[in-house]
């Protein structure tokens, strides 16, 4: 059996400004072994995003649930993800014709996972993401934040972007955010280290030896995990945070080393990134030093 929990949570720039939240999530089991989820941010910058995102995460997952049947082929999964995109963008633009305004107040992301038993076919576009457990026991970014140069976002709109795939690799777990939750997952510091995932906080929310969700149920787990982000300081994260995990127990992990779970030296790590942003910003300065 494959269980869940989601949580929405309104970010404190948007409590501050009385801006909506612009997440959303939704989650639909379909039987025992297979779940439909999706996570969505609408544009903070567009009146009616809020509006826009409960629409791409809901539509999208209904048509996926309507229409895949377990077992299926691997390209017809994907064609009705697909088309779930296509259906929640055209029902967006119609909500934004029907209400009067203009289509481009309708921003979003969206991010949407089908996990059957130990397998994962997704569909992505935008800055939220995809992490996958493996049953090797590693944790892997399944999907790449979709921004141009200068960190503009391409929105559900932007359908030459769009990304629909199957996960190659055996899951044990799988958790989708949106940019708030999915960006501390990796951390500016560990960029360019041989791990660049924070293992130690994806592994508090995704690894079941942790979790106990089939044995605490999805109720505790999920008000452990809300307690958690509630208490996030606004320093490390203020806009809106949204987290769907999806669970197989009956998948197990191979257990790495304790180096792969321990958590990062941020001191040492702050110090050595500071002294390479001197040099890299000043590097007169050095060469000075150098000659002298």
């Amino acid at each position: 059996m494959i269980y869940t929990y989601g949580i929405t949570e309104q970010g404190a720039y948007h409590v501050k400004n009385n801006i909506p939240c612009q997440d959303e999530h939704y989650i639909v089991k379909y039987g025992d072994n297979m779940i439909v989820a999706a996570v969505a941010d609408g544009c903070g910058s567009e009146e009616h995003s809020d509006i826009a995102s409960k629409i791409a995460a809901k539509v999208s997952v209904d048509f996926c649930v309507e229409h895949i049947s377990m077992p299926e082929d691997k390209d017809d999964i994907l064609n009705i993800i697909k088309k779930s995109f296509l259906l929640a963008q055209n029902t967006i633009e119609q909500k934004a014709k029907d209400n009067g305004h203009s289509v481009d107040q309708y921003d979003t992301t969206l991010t949407l996972a089908v996990m059957y038993k130990d397998t994962l076919y997704y569909g992505h576009s935008g800055d939220s993401g995809i992490l996958a457990l493996t049953a090797e026991g590693l944790y892997e970014q399944v999907t790449e934040q979709q921004q141009d140069e200068e960190g503009r976002v391409f929105y559900l709109f932007c359908s030459d972007k769009w990304v629909f795939k199957k996960f190659e690799k055996q899951v044990c777990s799988v958790l989708l955010a949106t940019d708030g939750i999915f960006e501390p997952l990796f951390p500016y510091l560990i960029k360019y280290e041989p791990v660049n995932i924070h293992v130690s906080l994806a592994r508090f929310f995704m690894d079941n030896k942790i979790l106990q969700i089939d044995e605490l149920g999805e109720d505790a787990v999920k008000a452990r995990i809300a307690d958690f982000i509630h208490n996030i300081s606004d320093e490390q994260v203020n806009d809106d945070k949204t987290i769907v995990v999806l669970v197989n127990p009956s998948i197990e992990s191979k257990e790495q080393s304790d180096n792969y779970y321990k958590e990062p030296d941020w001191v040492g790590l702050k110090k050595i990134h500071d002294e390479k942003w001197k040099h890299d910003a000043y590097p007169h300065l050095f060469k000075e030093q150098k000659d002298i």
